[in-house]
Order: structure tokens, then C-alpha cells, then sequence
């Protein structure tokens, strides 16, 4: 609650746990910073207990439903000197300090983070992928979604023995795009398409080698992109030309994916001994696409997870004490996409923050007068506004 609400170090969680109403709704003790090392301890050292809990956020990791599971890592630089696990290691801002990792699981329909494992700064994502996916137990249900840099021959080999699922995008000059079948003029009249977000997407998928691919075309991008190039002539003659314009016409708009996904069995492709009308499933090719745009969602949720809960650097000096602390942090994530997902249903992220109803929830008052606890005055704006996201 109080790194939710305050993000707060521990030496300072007493003051504000005392000045907030939750310590008289659920802890009437004082609060001091060794009573929470020793309880985040506690949590650290018990970690099947932690695991436990986090697969009862994904249901029956048994069941048939398909329940499409993100994975992605991110850093934090670590100061201590008593850590055996903070280790110089590679980062996006390229700096080398010590840092430790967190590998994240992600639930693209409950949209909130479900796992995380910390691991050796100098680990790479793909060695910790199936440590995770064993612990958590999701290994049919587990896709992998990386960023445009990860594609290597090296990785995808390393995928394969461990034989984990992926969605991969590439570099639009990677040598192993087909983009020939946009090339021609009756293109439509021999490809499929499906609706994503009201945008049309059609799709070509094809192999090469051991490798399965998709190219996407998403008409209203290219529109998009089209225009910004041809924008770029006139401002910067210097670096965009007609001629390259030209040549890379049959390239806007396409995202190409290389995967390796297990197609979801479909009420089309089960047998009923009864007649029963079935709506059309989704094409294998939209759930990769789908699949691709949540990774979106994983890179807000670690934005959030650094800059929110400034979580960006850690000082603790116990293993377990640091355990505990990412087992609160993980909570204060669900607490805070939970919060997003009811702002992104109302239609209100244009105009709100989950961190905004954090700070106009705390400017709401109880007031204590002759031994009761009355609530103070609050604006018919937050009202309304809180109605809205039925909090």
C-alpha cells in the first residue's frame, strides 16, 4: 500500500502509514522499517509460497482456454556490495553499472502482470525464459514477445532447443522478408484480411527455411507513413529523394513477424455431434498480430514500474529483504494496472493517469469528530469522476 500509494523507501513507510487512514482501517501498531525488513525477509525466503499465489492470477494453467501469456525483462541498477546477484551486464542505455534483472510474465486479457523472478544482472533474456516458464508452470500458453532488436540466428536457435513459443517483428531490410505478393497491383483479390482497431490488416504468410513468417499490411499506417516521407522531401531534400521513396513504396506499412506460436484449437476445428451455429473464429495470423500490438501494454508497465515507483535503482543489501521488496512492488504493479484498466474502459487515459486518481484520491480527508469518523467534502468533479471508474 504504501509503495502504491507514496512510493515510499522503507525508512520512511512508519510516517507515512501513520498519517494515513489505513492505519486505522487495518494496522493499529506502530510501524518501523526493521519490522518491515524482517516481514519482506519473511516473504523472500518462502518464494514457492509467492509462486504459489501467482499461478491462482492465471486460473487453471490447465485448462484448454487460451490465455496469452507475455514475457519480457527489464533492469534495475543495483548499489549494494553484499548482492552475489548484481552483476555489470547489458542495458538499453548502454551505461554497464551493476544491475539486476526482473523477468515479467504479462496476461494480455486480464492485462496486469501475473510473474516476475528476479535474476543475475548478467543473465540474457532467452537463458532465464524457460526457468520461468517451468516455475510458473504455463509452458503451452507462454509466447515470448521481443523487440525489433532481438532477431539473431544465435537467439532463435536458443528459442527452438528450449522449444519456447515467440512472436518476433524484424527490420524491414532483413533478408528473409517477402513483400511480393503487395507488390502486385490485384494484391486483395488473392490474400485475406481481418479488422484490428477498425484498420484493415492483410497478411501473406509463407516459410523460409526452418524459419515461419507474416508480413501485415496495415493500409491506414502506410497512408500514414506514405505521407510523412513524402512531408520529409520537402523539409530535408538532403536525406529523403523521390527515387527513395520509390523504393521503399512496397515497404510502408508492412510489419513482419517471424513465429513460432501453437495454433489455438477453434470451435470450427472440433467435432460436435450436435448442429450448432458457430461464429467465425479469429485467423491464426490476427492473434499473432494481436499478440505483437500487447507488447505495447509490457512497455507501459515497465515505464510504470521505473518511473512511478521509482524503482529505476535499488540499495538493498539482503537477497531475501530485496525479494520481499520486489514481491511488493509486484502487488503495487496489479494495484496500479487495475487502475489503468478502469480509466482505459471509461475512455478517460487521455485525460487521467493512474497516478492522478492516486494523488486526487489522497486529497480526500476523514475527519474525526467526538470519536467518529466522518469523510470531508469532495468536488462533484471527483465525484463523478470516480463513479465513472466505479471506484
Amino acid at each position: 500500500m504504501m509503495r502504491w500509494a507514496y512510493q515510499t523507501p522503507i525508512k520512511r513507510s512508519s510516517y507515512y502509514h501513520s498519517h494515513d487512514f489505513c492505519s486505522e482501517h487495518w494496522a493499529t501498531k506502530s510501524m518501523s522499517d526493521k519490522t518491515i525488513s524482517e516481514n519482506l525477509k519473511y516473504f523472500g525466503e518462502n518464494r514457492e509460497k509467492i509462486v504459489s499465489w501467482m499461478r491462482t492470477l492465471l486460473g487453471d494453467v490447465n485448462s484448454n482456454d487460451q490465455n496469452f501469456v507475455l514475457m519480457d525483462s527489464t533492469h534495475s541498477l543495483s548499489a549494494s556490495e553484499n548482492l552475489a546477484i548484481n552483476a555489470k551486464g547489458y542495458n538499453p542505455n548502454f551505461d554497464f553499472e551493476k544491475q539486476i534483472r526482473l523477468m515479467y510474465l504479462f496476461s494480455a486479457q486480464m492485462r496486469q502482470p501475473v510473474y516476475y523472478r528476479l535474476i543475475n544482472g548478467n543473465i540474457t533474456d532467452v537463458k532465464s525464459m524457460a526457468l520461468c516458464i517451468n516455475e510458473m508452470n504455463v509452458k503451452n500458453k507462454t509466447v515470448f514477445i521481443a523487440d525489433k532488436g532481438f532477431f539473431s540466428t544465435e537467439n532463435i536457435e536458443l528459442m527452438d532447443e528450449e522449444n519456447l513459443s515467440y512472436i518476433i517483428p524484424l527490420q524491414r531490410n532483413n533478408s528473409l522478408i517477402d513483400i511480393s505478393p503487395f507488390e502486385k497491383s490485384n494484391f486483395k483479390k488473392t490474400l485475406n484480411y481481418f479488422v484490428f482497431q477498425k484498420r484493415i490488416i492483410w497478411y501473406h504468410t509463407y516459410q523460409k527455411g526452418d524459419y515461419h513468417l507474416t508480413t501485415f499490411l496495415d493500409e491506414s499506417l502506410r497512408l500514414e507513413e506514405e505521407r510523412d516521407y513524402l512531408l520529409r522531401i520537402e523539409s530535408h531534400p538532403e536525406s529523403f529523394t523521390k527515387e527513395k521513396f520509390d523504393e521503399k513504396l512496397h515497404r510502408f506499412g508492412t510489419i513482419i513477424i517471424i513465429h513460432k506460436v501453437q495454433q489455438p484449437e477453434t470451435p470450427a476445428t472440433k467435432k460436435s455431434k450436435k448442429r450448432q451455429k458457430i461464429e467465425r473464429p479469429k485467423v491464426f495470423e490476427q492473434e499473432i498480430f494481436e499478440g505483437y500490438k500487447q507488447r505495447n501494454d509490457i512497455e507501459v508497465m515497465f515505464d510504470s514500474y521505473k518511473n512511478y515507483l521509482d524503482a529505476d535503482a535499488t540499495y538493498m543489501q539482503n537477497r531475501y529483504v530485496l525479494e520481499g521488496w520486489l514481491f511488493a512492488n509486484f502487488i503495487a504493479m496489479i494495484a496500479y494496472y487495475k487502475l489503468y484498466t478502469r480509466l482505459k474502459q471509461a475512455e478517460l487515459l487521455s485525460k487521467f493517469s493512474p497516478k492522478d486518481i492516486i494523488e486526487m484520491s489522497k486529497a480526500i480527508c476523514k475527519m474525526r469528530i467526538r470519536g467518529k469518523w466522518h469523510k470531508a467534502e469532495m468536488t462533484q468533479k471527483t465525484i463523478k469522476l470516480f463513479q465513472k471508474i466505479k471506484i
